[in-house]
């Protein structure tokens, strides 16, 4: 019987069922199928997560000329498949744990996958910024991961949000973009001194003490309109063809009524409402949960 079918309706369960395809979950996943327990890893999108649109890791341990985030995902990849991971593309609809102790995870293409333990890794989305345009336009010149970059080329774009994502995607943009805005609250960047130095040098034209408070285009992104967040109050509208909001991030949240986490479920990554969200952080918090999780496998 395969393990994939172990976790199945009327079959013994799994050992545990990682459930996110990012950093952190990939990390479980292999630290638990080297342990040699029957682990499943469930991802909706794709395998690898937010760290595919990385352009470059310079802070990863290992690699001293840096590493794109896909060729990293690549190897991490590499090594939970050789021991032993299993990867089933689909999405957690509903988590909960019956009177056996077992947990039954609904699956939205269909099914229910059991298993004696979960880790959730589902990650964390960034905010929408909740303006008049932005859910029409979502997808369509509006974009709220940084995996778009490359369709932007000789295009005029904008990135709102002052944290590190929003600086470097704005550095990273302005390599091939033919005009690239950052929408700043505030004046202050959060980010480290090597990016803002190269922020400053990107050309790219820092847009500050405003916020976007429309989205306009027939059918595509056309135009966003700006509104001062002081007094006086000033409106402007720029000429975009692409919008990314990186404003901050929601943790993704478990799709179960618990009041108090049940033992044998664990929470690891920016999910986890960690504040340090690098590659690096959500692997270790990955394998962490998985010892966790096998400590509490054990004393089964």
């Amino acid at each position: 019987m395969s393990v994939l079918e172990a976790g199945k309706t009327g079959a013994p369960p799994l050992d545990a069922l990682v459930i996110g395809g990012g950093p952190a979950g990939i990390a479980a996943g292999t630290h638990l199928s080297r342990a040699g327990y029957s682990t499943v890893l469930l991802e909706r999108g794709r395998l690898g997560g937010q760290a595919l649109g990385l352009e470059r890791i310079e802070n990863y341990p290992g690699f001293p000329g840096g590493i794109s985030g896909v060729k990293l995902m690549e190897l991490w990849l590499e090594q939970a498949w050789r021991w032993g991971l299993k990867t089933k593309m689909d999405e957690a609809v509903t988590v909960s744990r019956g009177a056996d102790g077992i947990f039954l995870v609904r699956l939205r293409k269909g099914g229910t996958l059991r298993s004696r333990s979960v880790v959730w890794c589902a990650g964390a989305g960034f905010r929408k910024l909740g303006v008049p345009g932005e859910s029409r336009l979502l997808g369509k010149g509006v974009w709220n991961t940084c995996d778009e970059a490359p369709s932007c080329a000789g295009l005029e774009v904008a990135v709102a949000g002052s944290g590190e994502a929003a600086v470097q995607q704005a550095e990273l943009l302005s390599r091939s973009a033919s005009k690239v805005y950052l929408i700043t609250r505030t004046e202050k960047l959060k980010a480290h001194k090597l990016l803002l130095e190269r922020f400053s040098r990107s050309g790219a034209v820092h847009l500050p003490g405003f916020r976007v408070s429309r989205l306009l285009g027939k059918g595509r992104l056309e135009s966003a309109e700006l509104v001062s967040t002081a007094a006086p109050r000033e409106v402007k509208k720029i000429k975009v063809d692409a919008l990314f909001t990186l404003v901050g991030k929601e943790p993704g949240e478990v799709p179960a009524g618990w009041g108090r986490k049940p033992a044998g479920f664990y929470e690891a990554g920016d999910c986890a409402a960690g504040i340090f969200r690098q590659v690096a952080v959500a692997g270790g918090d990955g394998i962490r949960a998985a010892m966790r999780c096998i400590r509490y496998l054990e004393e089964l």
